[in-house]
């Protein structure tokens, strides 16, 4: 049985590790120690990034064990520095209020933006459109002469949602870039800003 479970937790702390290194936000582990220093450009503490990749994967687990929700929906989670962004789709309000009362229970999250529409989940055509509108906005950014690794790119329905903790300068910046893709629908900036 403690095979079982450290095997577990082994396979957990890999798919941990294997979704901050797809994703950019990866921890400087040097001899078997992780720093304390910030991620790239990103402005986050790698404990900080650790608790973003925790509630992300939290939620999205709990949301897919509830089967019946899970099929009903299509929920993208998106959390930096405790802000989560929930974007997709649900059949219901009621599911809506299921989803939301789920994601307030995880800790560590600091405020949640609810962008979730009542309707079927979306097509994969749809969601290949927003993923090729996140990566004409990420290209955009860099074009321009922006640091890319602080500015969180989210795409759903056609909106582009901007996360992060830059300075109103950059962020402003940031969403004029955004605003010359074609088909994007509006701009949300969620910004933190920092002087």
């Amino acid at each position: 049985m403690r095979h079982k479970r450290a095997k577990g937790a082994a396979y957990g702390l890999a798919g941990l590790m294997t979704f901050l290194l797809l994703t950019s936000c990866t921890p400087l582990l040097l001899g078997g120690t992780a720093t304390s220093a910030s991620i790239a450009d990103d402005h986050r503490s790698v404990g900080t990034v650790v608790n973003d990749a925790w509630i992300k994967l939290r939620a999205e687990a709990l949301i897919t064990a509830d089967k019946p929700l899970h099929r009903a929906s299509h929920v993208d989670v998106t959390s930096v520095d405790g802000l989560v962004l929930l974007t997709g789709e649900t059949a219901q309000i009621a599911d809506r209020n299921k989803i939301l009362t789920i994601v307030r229970g995880i800790k560590g999250i600091r405020r949640i933006i609810d962008q979730l529409r009542i309707a079927p989940p979306s097509s994969f055509g749809a969601r290949l459109a927003d993923s090729w509108i996140t990566l004409r906005v990420k290209s955009a950014l860099l074009a321009d002469g922006l640091d890319a690794n602080p500015i969180k790119v989210v795409t759903a329905h056609r909106v582009v949602y901007l996360l992060g903790l830059v300075p109103a300068a950059v962020g402003n910046k940031a969403a004029r870039a955004a605003s010359r893709i074609p088909h994007v629908r509006s701009i949300v900036e969620l910004f933190e800003n920092r002087s």
